[in-house]
């Protein structure tokens, strides 16, 4: 009775988040979406129900209640047309009342040229001048261990509180979001999460709102043996209306070296090519630091090569 009943406000939740904020339309901050962890990128993007370490604040802030060691990451991504890409993260288990972690993104894309519709055209060759594009944004992250001891054993529950900054060409807006994320394990070799991410009224820039890639996420692990995780992330962004279904695999090697590889399915295959969505990778444990490497092709558009540190204190 009390897992039917959790399992009902789940989808209740749901359904009004849905019908809230739901119609097609475009949204702003793309940069929410990128994925920060090599780890995770290997695997297509699906990291939600296996979040365990301080990219939890990324993928399912609840998964920092199964940190066992304070961690710092740092990752930064050449991105396609001269996208700079960066995170920054830090989370700690030890505090008296649960885990809690801090986060900063930022993207930055310099040199974009602005031209005029009468340069466009005529065909000339120089721009009327140069601007930048830059995105950032600050988390406060929060995780609880068995939240509900009484209604539901081993429900761990998290969320995000996000300020986000962007500028274009000297205007900027600014906004708050909010993540909200729950983990649960209803057998021993399975884990479940779900994920609501950026919650939000929108960014003003100047008269005109934008709404946030609001995106609702289903995700699951399973570990049918202690070295090998496979796992499931389904993705449904109500406001751009993309849907997206991503699987992954890791698999220990050894102690210290994992193989991982993945494919999300959603992308336009037609214009990108049938490789955009594969993706693979591999990680390394030496001593207290984890280094992980991804690449990921997007078909006509390039490949990119992702690294990201983790060090645990």
């Amino acid at each position: 009775m009390k897992k039917n009943y959790f399992i009902f406000l789940i989808f209740t939740f749901q359904f009004l988040v849905s019908n809230l904020f739901s119609g097609v339309g475009t949204t702003t901050a793309q940069f929410l979406k990128i994925v920060p962890s090599a780890r995770a990128a290997a695997m297509a993007g699906s990291f939600a129900a296996i979040s365990d370490d301080v990219y939890s604040i990324h993928f399912n802030p609840s998964g920092l209640s199964e940190l066992q060691k304070t961690q710092v990451a740092f990752t930064y991504l050449k991105y396609f047309a001269d996208v700079n890409y960066g995170f920054l993260g830090y989370a700690t288990p030890n505090t008296k009342f649960g885990s809690i972690g801090f986060g900063l993104t930022y993207l930055i894309v310099d040199n974009i040229e602005a031209r005029t519709a009468i340069e466009q055209s005529s065909g000339f060759n120089e721009p009327e001048r140069y601007f930048n594009a830059k995105d950032q944004s600050f988390i406060f992250s929060y995780a609880k261990r068995n939240s509900f001891p009484n209604l539901l054993e081993g429900v761990n529950l998290g969320g995000n509180l996000r300020l986000i900054q962007s500028e274009i060409d000297q205007v900027v807006g600014y906004t708050l979001s909010l993540d909200l994320a729950a983990m649960y394990s209803p057998l021993e070799k399975i884990k479940t999460a779900l994920v609501i991410q950026n919650i939000s009224f929108g960014m003003k820039f100047r008269e005109e709102t934008d709404l946030l890639p609001l995106d609702i996420k289903f995700a699951f692990l399973y570990k049918p043996i202690e070295k090998l995780n496979l796992v499931c992330d389904i993705d449904e962004y109500i406001i751009d209306t993309k849907f997206y279904v991503s699987f992954g695999v890791e698999y220990w090697v050894i102690k210290n070296l994992a193989l991982r590889s993945g494919y999300r399915f959603g992308y336009d295959s037609e214009s990108l090519g049938k490789i955009a969505g594969f993706s693979c990778g591999l990680g390394f444990c030496i001593w207290n630091i984890n280094l992980d490497y991804a690449f990921v092709p997007f078909g006509i558009l390039g490949d990119t090569h992702r690294v990201s540190i983790i060090i645990k204190l």
